[in-house]
Protein backbone atom coordinates (compact mmCIF):
# COMPACT_ATOMS: atom_id res chain seq x y z
CA UNK A 1 0.00 0.00 0.00
CA UNK A 2 1.10 3.49 -0.59
CA UNK A 3 2.76 5.47 1.93
CA UNK A 4 0.69 9.05 1.34
CA UNK A 5 1.88 10.60 4.76
CA UNK A 6 5.82 9.68 4.06
CA UNK A 7 4.99 11.12 0.16
CA UNK A 8 3.71 14.32 1.14
CA UNK A 9 6.25 14.60 3.66
CA UNK A 10 8.60 14.73 0.94
CA UNK A 11 6.62 16.30 -1.37
CA UNK A 12 3.55 17.92 -0.76
CA UNK A 13 2.33 17.18 -4.82
CA UNK A 14 2.89 14.24 -5.91
CA UNK A 15 0.65 12.10 -4.25
CA UNK A 16 -1.50 14.26 -6.36
CA UNK A 17 0.50 14.15 -9.47
CA UNK A 18 0.53 10.26 -9.31
CA UNK A 19 -2.87 10.65 -9.14
CA UNK A 20 -3.39 12.66 -12.38
CA UNK A 21 -0.67 10.30 -14.14
CA UNK A 22 -3.28 7.11 -13.62
CA UNK A 23 -6.36 9.62 -14.38
CA UNK A 24 -4.74 10.37 -17.95
CA UNK A 25 -4.34 6.67 -18.06
CA UNK A 26 -8.29 6.89 -18.40
CA UNK A 27 -8.15 9.59 -21.11
CA UNK A 28 -5.23 7.66 -23.49
CA UNK A 29 -7.52 5.54 -25.18
CA UNK A 30 -10.44 7.45 -26.08
CA UNK A 31 -9.66 7.72 -29.08
CA UNK A 32 -8.99 4.42 -30.41
CA UNK A 33 -12.58 3.71 -28.71
CA UNK A 34 -14.28 6.46 -30.16
CA UNK A 35 -12.60 4.64 -34.05
CA UNK A 36 -13.47 0.84 -32.82
CA UNK A 37 -17.73 2.39 -32.08
CA UNK A 38 -17.17 3.71 -35.45
CA UNK A 39 -15.89 1.08 -37.08
CA UNK A 40 -18.78 -1.22 -35.30
CA UNK A 41 -15.47 -2.87 -33.83
CA UNK A 42 -17.65 -3.90 -30.27
CA UNK A 43 -15.30 -6.52 -29.45
CA UNK A 44 -12.49 -3.58 -29.02
CA UNK A 45 -15.32 -1.33 -27.23
CA UNK A 46 -15.82 -3.46 -24.63
CA UNK A 47 -11.97 -4.18 -24.24
CA UNK A 48 -11.02 -0.84 -24.07
CA UNK A 49 -14.65 -0.05 -21.94
CA UNK A 50 -12.58 -1.91 -19.52
CA UNK A 51 -9.11 -1.48 -19.72
CA UNK A 52 -10.46 2.59 -18.72
CA UNK A 53 -12.53 1.30 -16.17
CA UNK A 54 -10.11 -0.36 -14.43
CA UNK A 55 -8.12 2.69 -14.39
CA UNK A 56 -10.36 4.61 -13.38
CA UNK A 57 -10.48 2.25 -9.98
CA UNK A 58 -7.04 2.25 -9.88
CA UNK A 59 -7.63 6.27 -9.88
CA UNK A 60 -9.59 6.01 -6.97
CA UNK A 61 -7.86 4.12 -4.87
CA UNK A 62 -5.04 6.64 -5.10
CA UNK A 63 -7.65 9.75 -4.44
CA UNK A 64 -9.03 7.85 -1.47
CA UNK A 65 -5.95 6.87 0.08
CA UNK A 66 -4.64 10.95 -0.28
CA UNK A 67 -7.74 11.89 1.73
CA UNK A 68 -7.78 9.19 4.53
CA UNK A 69 -3.77 9.76 4.88
CA UNK A 70 -3.06 13.91 3.93
CA UNK A 71 -1.62 15.06 7.16
CA UNK A 72 -3.06 18.00 8.95
CA UNK A 73 -0.84 18.93 10.86
CA UNK A 74 1.73 18.95 8.40
CA UNK A 75 3.47 21.94 7.73
CA UNK A 76 3.15 22.51 3.46
CA UNK A 77 3.25 25.58 1.49
CA UNK A 78 -0.36 25.39 -0.07
CA UNK A 79 -3.47 24.89 1.84
CA UNK A 80 -4.70 21.28 2.79
CA UNK A 81 -8.55 22.09 1.29
CA UNK A 82 -6.54 23.55 -2.03
CA UNK A 83 -5.23 19.76 -2.45
CA UNK A 84 -8.01 18.31 -1.88
CA UNK A 85 -10.29 19.88 -4.27
CA UNK A 86 -7.51 19.59 -6.77
CA UNK A 87 -7.67 15.77 -6.23
CA UNK A 88 -11.59 16.03 -7.03
CA UNK A 89 -11.26 18.02 -9.94
CA UNK A 90 -8.77 15.55 -11.79
CA UNK A 91 -10.81 12.51 -10.06
CA UNK A 92 -14.07 14.49 -12.23
CA UNK A 93 -12.06 13.35 -15.45
CA UNK A 94 -11.47 9.77 -15.03
CA UNK A 95 -15.12 9.83 -13.52
CA UNK A 96 -16.26 11.51 -17.12
CA UNK A 97 -14.32 8.96 -19.09
CA UNK A 98 -15.85 6.07 -17.92
CA UNK A 99 -18.88 7.47 -18.27
CA UNK A 100 -18.16 7.94 -21.76
CA UNK A 101 -17.21 4.25 -22.48
CA UNK A 102 -19.60 2.58 -19.96
CA UNK A 103 -22.48 4.29 -22.03
CA UNK A 104 -21.55 3.83 -25.35
CA UNK A 105 -20.90 0.14 -24.67
CA UNK A 106 -23.97 -0.35 -23.78
CA UNK A 107 -25.93 1.70 -25.88
CA UNK A 108 -23.49 0.89 -29.13
CA UNK A 109 -24.60 4.08 -31.26
CA UNK A 110 -23.10 4.88 -33.70
CA UNK A 111 -22.79 8.61 -35.68
CA UNK A 112 -23.51 9.50 -39.37
CA UNK A 113 -20.63 9.35 -41.48
CA UNK A 114 -20.66 12.96 -42.06
CA UNK A 115 -19.70 13.06 -38.26
CA UNK A 116 -17.25 10.83 -37.25
CA UNK A 117 -14.01 12.58 -38.23
CA UNK A 118 -15.37 16.03 -36.79
CA UNK A 119 -15.75 13.47 -33.04
CA UNK A 120 -12.17 12.61 -33.62
CA UNK A 121 -10.69 15.97 -34.17
CA UNK A 122 -12.71 16.34 -31.02
CA UNK A 123 -11.67 13.64 -28.95
CA UNK A 124 -7.92 14.70 -29.81
CA UNK A 125 -7.97 18.10 -28.81
CA UNK A 126 -9.81 17.40 -25.28
CA UNK A 127 -7.34 14.46 -24.56
CA UNK A 128 -4.26 17.16 -25.81
CA UNK A 129 -5.71 19.66 -22.94
CA UNK A 130 -5.87 16.43 -20.51
CA UNK A 131 -2.30 16.02 -21.48
CA UNK A 132 -1.22 19.62 -20.88
CA UNK A 133 -3.14 19.90 -17.76
CA UNK A 134 -0.79 16.35 -16.61
CA UNK A 135 2.47 18.82 -17.60
CA UNK A 136 0.99 21.14 -15.06
CA UNK A 137 1.16 18.44 -12.67
CA UNK A 138 4.74 17.90 -13.09
CA UNK A 139 5.52 21.78 -13.37
CA UNK A 140 4.04 22.78 -10.39
CA UNK A 141 6.64 20.29 -8.64
CA UNK A 142 9.42 22.31 -10.03
CA UNK A 143 7.78 25.32 -9.08
CA UNK A 144 7.60 24.04 -4.79
CA UNK A 145 11.06 22.49 -5.31
CA UNK A 146 12.49 25.96 -5.92
CA UNK A 147 10.38 27.55 -2.91
CA UNK A 148 8.14 29.37 -5.49
CA UNK A 149 10.68 30.96 -7.21
CA UNK A 150 9.72 33.65 -10.42
CA UNK A 151 10.94 32.21 -13.42
CA UNK A 152 8.87 28.82 -12.26
CA UNK A 153 5.89 30.34 -11.23
CA UNK A 154 6.38 32.65 -14.45
CA UNK A 155 6.52 29.43 -16.65
CA UNK A 156 3.88 27.41 -14.71
CA UNK A 157 1.37 30.60 -15.57
CA UNK A 158 2.25 30.53 -19.02
CA UNK A 159 1.18 26.96 -19.21
CA UNK A 160 -2.23 27.52 -17.53
CA UNK A 161 -3.00 29.97 -20.44
CA UNK A 162 -2.02 27.57 -22.69
CA UNK A 163 -4.19 24.99 -21.04
CA UNK A 164 -7.12 27.72 -21.25
CA UNK A 165 -7.18 29.14 -24.75
CA UNK A 166 -6.81 25.14 -25.65
CA UNK A 167 -9.92 24.52 -23.56
CA UNK A 168 -11.62 27.25 -26.03
CA UNK A 169 -10.87 25.79 -28.80
CA UNK A 170 -12.58 22.56 -27.68
CA UNK A 171 -15.35 24.47 -26.95
CA UNK A 172 -15.23 25.51 -30.34
CA UNK A 173 -14.94 22.38 -31.52
CA UNK A 174 -17.74 20.74 -29.52
CA UNK A 175 -20.27 23.81 -30.49
CA UNK A 176 -19.73 23.02 -34.40
CA UNK A 177 -20.22 19.70 -34.11
CA UNK A 178 -23.46 19.75 -32.39
CA UNK A 179 -24.36 22.19 -34.86
CA UNK A 180 -23.69 19.75 -37.75
CA UNK A 181 -25.00 17.15 -35.93
CA UNK A 182 -28.20 18.67 -35.74
CA UNK A 183 -27.86 19.49 -39.98
CA UNK A 184 -28.20 15.80 -40.05
CA UNK A 185 -30.08 14.48 -37.62
CA UNK A 186 -32.69 13.36 -39.71
CA UNK A 187 -30.66 10.52 -40.02
CA UNK A 188 -30.32 9.65 -36.43
CA UNK A 189 -32.87 8.35 -33.96
CA UNK A 190 -34.41 11.39 -32.14
CA UNK A 191 -33.20 9.69 -28.73
CA UNK A 192 -29.64 8.85 -30.38
CA UNK A 193 -29.42 12.74 -30.88
CA UNK A 194 -29.84 13.29 -27.20
CA UNK A 195 -27.48 11.08 -26.05
CA UNK A 196 -24.89 12.09 -28.55
CA UNK A 197 -25.33 15.88 -27.43
CA UNK A 198 -24.85 14.33 -23.95
CA UNK A 199 -21.44 12.54 -25.12
CA UNK A 200 -20.09 15.12 -26.59
CA UNK A 201 -20.79 17.64 -23.36
CA UNK A 202 -19.16 15.07 -21.72
CA UNK A 203 -16.01 15.11 -23.76
CA UNK A 204 -16.02 18.80 -23.42
CA UNK A 205 -16.03 18.20 -19.59
CA UNK A 206 -12.89 16.35 -19.85
CA UNK A 207 -11.13 19.56 -21.48
CA UNK A 208 -13.26 21.73 -18.69
CA UNK A 209 -11.96 19.45 -16.04
CA UNK A 210 -8.38 19.99 -16.88
CA UNK A 211 -8.72 23.72 -17.33
CA UNK A 212 -9.89 24.20 -13.63
CA UNK A 213 -7.05 22.21 -12.06
CA UNK A 214 -5.06 24.54 -14.20
CA UNK A 215 -7.49 27.34 -12.27
CA UNK A 216 -6.70 25.90 -9.34
CA UNK A 217 -3.22 26.06 -9.06
CA UNK A 218 -3.15 29.75 -10.28
CA UNK A 219 -5.28 30.13 -7.05
CA UNK A 220 -2.40 28.10 -4.97
CA UNK A 221 -0.15 30.55 -6.33
CA UNK A 222 -1.37 33.40 -5.49
CA UNK A 223 -1.77 32.50 -2.10
CA UNK A 224 2.01 32.07 -1.62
Amino acid sequence: MINISSMFAKSPFKPLRDHMNKVVECVVPLKEFFEALNQRNFVKVVEIQQQISLAEEEADLIKNEVRNHLPRNIFMPINRSDLLEMLDMQDTIADVAQDIVELLALRRMSLPTELRQDLILFVEKAQSVCYMAQGLSEEFGDVLESGFGRHEIKKLLAMIDQVSSAETEADDLEDALVRRMFEVEDKMKPVDVMFWYEVFEWIGDLADYSKKTGSRLRLMIAQN
